[in-house]
């Protein structure tokens, strides 16, 4: 009966290889998922808590929570920018102007196609921050970089915020010249934040990634962080 109810749960092909490797039961998961099917974050989250016999239920299901925590990771990398400078300014010569903003968009939707694990459970989308709100782009591969620029303008255009739409990331742009950033915070409904320092005179960008990591395997975040450098450095794949 036991390996009949396993059959019967719905359960992602990453989720079921990261139950395998932890020697978790998927009988013993709650999936998050629609229709409760369990994702990478519910195994990654999910906490073993050794309760006394005199304890209440209450108290156990309070230990769990308190538990399961969101910890912190974080990434860092300097992106080169003499590549992505040479082509932007080549497409300009000819009336096609991208902005950096539309360039990091276009990026962090190539690093979800290449590391699609990542985004597992949410929408493969990314949250830019305005001040005092947000705006949540979607990152199709089969949208072009100049659709997504014509999208980006649309929304500066208007003050809707959109800091309760779900989005896989946050991003965050520092325009101070020579600020590095070390640290910053997870925004509330964000499993990751992007941070990136711009100096565009300079040759490199620094980029953070801040990551929940009870929710967002640290290897995959890595491979994410890998992946939009790649794009950046190697901007040619972000056209096409």
């Amino acid at each position: 009966m036991a390996m009949a109810q396993a059959r019967r749960l719905a359960v992602s092909p990453y989720a079921r290889r990261l139950a395998r490797e932890r020697a978790l039961p998927l009988g013993t998961l709650r999936g998050s998922g629609p229709g409760g099917r369990i994702l990478a974050a519910d195994v990654l989250g999910f906490v073993v808590v050794a309760v006394p016999v005199s304890q209440p239920a209450g108290e156990a299901t309070a230990a769990v929570h308190s538990l399961a925590a969101p910890r912190v990771a974080a990434f860092a990398t300097s992106v080169a920018l003499s590549a992505l400078r040479e082509l932007l300014a080549a497409l300009e010569s000819t009336g096609k102007t991208f902005d950096i903003e539309d360039i990091l968009l276009r990026a962090a939707g190539r690093a979800f196609a290449e590391v699609p694990e990542i985004a597992e459970g949410a929408a493969p989308s990314v949250a830019l921050e305005l001040t005092g709100r947000q705006a949540v782009f979607a990152t199709s591969p089969e949208m072009s970089l100049t659709s997504l620029r014509a999208m980006r303008l649309a929304t500066l255009s208007d003050s809707r915020d959109e800091t309760e739409k779900p989005a896989a990331v946050s991003l965050k742009l520092l325009t101070a010249s020579g600020v590095r950033p070390v640290m910053m915070p997870l925004l509330p409904g964000r499993a990751m934040r992007l941070t990136v320092s711009l100096d565009m005179a300079g040759d490199h960008v620094e980029c953070l990634l801040t990551v929940d990591a009870a929710n967002v395997d640290e290897a995959m975040a890595v491979k994410w962080l890998a992946a939009l450098k790649s794009s950046i450095e190697l901007p040619l794949r972000l056209f096409v």
